[in-house]
Parts: C-alpha cells; structure tokens; sequence
C-alpha cells in the first residue's frame, strides 16, 4: 500500500521557487531545499527528482505565474497604452529588496553557464512566450485603432521584452525609480 504524502507538494514547490530565486541554483544545497521545503530527501527525489529537475520545475512555477499575469493584464485592461503603463509602473513601485531580487528566469540567464543547452532553450522559450503574449495585446489594439497602421506588433514586443529586461537589470543595480519612470516614459512613446 502507497504511503500517502506527508507534505503538500505544491507548497513545498513555492517554497522552492523562493529558495532558488534568493539563492541562485549554485549557492542552493539540497540540505537547504529540504530544510526549507520541510521534507525529507527521499520525497524530494520521490516527488521532485534531482537538484536540478527541481529547478526546472521552480522555473516553470515561476514562469506560469509571471506569464499568466501578464496576459491577465493585457488581455484585461484596455486601452493596451495603460495595461503596459501598469506593467511599468508595478515595476517603478517595487521595493528596493525587490529590485535587487531581481526576475527568477532573468537572473537564471544571467549566471547560468553558456554551455548549458537545456537553460538556454526553456529561456528562449520563455522569451518567445512573453514575445507572443504582447504581439497578440498588440494586434488586438491595432484592430480597436489604439496604435498607428504603421505600427508593427512583433517589432513592439520584443522592445517591450527587451525594455522590461533592461528596467529589471537597471533596478537591481540602482534602485532609481526616477531613471526607472524615464526608461518606462519613452517605452510608452513607441506606442504613440
């Protein structure tokens, strides 16, 4: 007969997700993970597999999360100037611990090994993903006439993706929210 779970392993993967985002997958043992997750190791292998299978699955909770939110955003607040607006301007707000904490996937690009093909390809994934979840925001606001014929919605997001990754590095290596509220103003012009 299976022994049932001790743990909720859904809460165990959140408390992971916080572990690897304040640590770095190189500075995160598998002690700690299981000091903080609360869970012996055989559950972490039985329920999660290696250091690094749980990493990946760390990301992906924190990629579902960011993600989802995002299109929520743009799918849900109109005109598509103030959704992006919004985006800014929760990034302005943020705390200075917060900007130095930096985005999970952008500070796993950052430190990973350039050799690591299987990092490599779930972030450019990622990077489509977020990519496609704009371009579609922006192809709906050209047919309701909030951006010019000329305006090309693959063009714009990747210059908000981009925008966004340069506001996540300027933040974390200068808490400014004035520069921040500049970078953001002039994103907001290329919607004009």
């Amino acid at each position: 007969m299976a022994r049932t779970k001790e743990f909720d392993p859904d809460a165990a993967l959140e408390i992971a997700v916080e572990v690897f985002w304040r640590l770095g997958y190189e500075h995160t043992s598998l002690d700690t993970l299981m000091r903080e997750m609360g869970i012996s190791r055989q559950s972490l292998y039985d329920t999660f597999g290696d250091k690094r299978s749980i990493y990946f699955k760390a990301m992906s909770r924190y990629r579902d999360k960011t993600n989802g939110d995002l299109k929520d955003l743009l799918t849900h607040e109109k005109p598509v100037r103030k959704a992006c607006d919004s985006l800014f301007q929760s990034i302005i707000r943020e705390s200075r611990a917060q900007h130095e904490r930096g985005c999970l996937l952008m500070n796993a690009n950052l430190s990973r090994s350039v050799d690591d093909v299987e990092i490599k390809a779930f972030l450019r994934d990622n990077q489509k993903d977020v990519e496609r979840i704009f371009t579609t925001a922006f192809v709906e606001a050209k047919k309701r006439g909030e951006l010019a014929p000329e305006k090309d919605p693959v063009a714009l997001s990747k210059f908000f993706v981009a925008t966004i990754q340069g506001m996540r590095a300027l933040a974390r290596l200068n808490h400014d929210r004035k520069e921040l509220a500049h970078v953001a103003a002039v994103a907001l012009a290329a919607l004009d």
